[in-house]
């Protein structure tokens, strides 16, 4: 059965090149690898690909994510195809791990990498969950080996920087939407998927590094006017299908938290810095999976969706840190409160908890610690 990569490309050579020689790298002689390469600037196209494995699509246009798909699985003949991004940078093993997981099943319609932040070896996307008003990734954060992150996983929707599925498939399900131009439409196609009796998986041993989102210049950025139309269309189709399955998540999370960290007491001040609107649910969710009480809940909401950083004096008073009583902090991402060093030495952190958006529990003194 005939096998084929497909790269979409839009600027950076010196990236594309390297993604690519990665690629060479670490995949069979014998699967062929098919560039699509989409600027309205013709000179960003210009680039010597002389690998005999590789074919070069060029279109002197901004043809936009799903419609650079489509053109490409027009224009192959493999069977199984696996979309990459242009800003992926694969680790060795990670074809032969996709691989195995779309052939555990019939039902497997796709399948999706562990993610990696470059910068930290921290994980970006590794399946996205959902509640009533928001999207999460799951383990977003957690290193790259962490124990939950282990195991292959069927998920709701996953992100298609890197993505094995097969053209017959594809073409059931009616490829990726080009009326979803910007963000979104890789998760439009996995429940178009799941209408059409699939399952999405993510792989725990396929790896690679994604720029993504940690370089505001990727070229994606570009077109960021269009998200709010992506979402808006992405919305309107999908949110029927849509299974609030972070429940589930924030369970299994917390019982691996609890099974390493037994609580000692029972009973919290929450410190909400999260950024949800539905903040009860996640406060019933997580008082539910922890089996706690709160003694208080109060809001300081960031101005900002996963902000980088927290400075919790700041954000939360001085008069914390003699609070006699435990803290659970409730944030978007746990990775914001790292730089906290006055507030780690001078408070008793050794029952306080951080609960983030995305599932993650671990004990505040962890992330004092650098060790989590």
């Amino acid at each position: 059965m005939k096998e084929s990569i497909i790269i979409t490309y839009h600027k950076n050579k010196d990236m594309l090149l390297y993604c690519l020689d990665r690629i060479l790298k670490t995949t069979p002689n014998e699967v062929e690898i098919l560039i699509i390469g989409n600027n309205i600037n013709k000179s960003e196209l210009d680039i010597d690909i002389p690998n005999s494995r590789c074919k070069y699509l060029k279109y002197p246009q901004n043809l936009q994510y799903p419609k650079a798909l489509n053109l490409a699985v027009k224009q192959c003949d493999s069977e199984i195809i696996t979309f990459v991004d242009s800003d992926i940078f694969v680790w060795d093993g990670w074809y032969e791990a996709l691989h195995k997981t779309f052939a555990n099943s019939d039902k497997i319609g796709a399948v999706g990498a562990k993610l990696i932040n470059p910068l930290n070896n921290r994980i970006i996307d590794f399946g996205i969950m959902y509640s009533k008003y928001n999207s999460a990734h799951t383990m977003m954060g957690l290193l790259y080996n962490h124990p939950l992150s282990m195991t292959d996983r069927c998920v709701q929707a996953v992100c298609s920087a890197i993505m094995m599925t097969s053209k017959s498939i594809f073409e059931k399900v009616g490829g990726m939407d080009e009326d979803i131009p910007y963000s979104y439409t890789d998760c439009d196609y996995c429940f178009r998927l799941k209408n059409n009796g699939f399952e999405t998986w993510v792989s725990a041993k396929a790896l690679a590094y994604h720029k993504g989102g940690t370089d505001p210049n990727n070229s994606k950025s570009a077109f960021s006017y269009y998200r709010l139309d992506a979402k808006g269309m992405f919305g309107m189709k999908d949110y029927s299908k849509i299974t609030y399955d972070n429940i589930e998540w924030y369970k299994k999370s917390a019982c691996y938290f609890l099974k390493e960290y037994p609580l000692e007491v029972h009973q919290f001040v929450m410190l909400d810095f999260s950024t949800l609107y539905d903040k009860d649910f996640f406060h019933q969710m997580i008082k539910e999976a922890l089996a706690i009480d709160y003694l208080d809940i109060i809001e300081r909401p960031n101005s900002q969706r996963d902000a980088k950083e927290i400075v919790l004096y700041n954000e939360a008073s001085f008069e914390f840190i003699d609070l006699v009583s435990p803290i659970i902090y409730f944030v978007d991402t746990f990775v914001s409160l790292f730089n906290n060093k006055l507030w780690f030495q001078m408070r008793n952190i050794k029952y306080d908890i951080v609960v983030d958006r995305h599932g993650n529990f671990m004990p505040l003194y962890l992330i004092a610690e650098q060790r989590c």
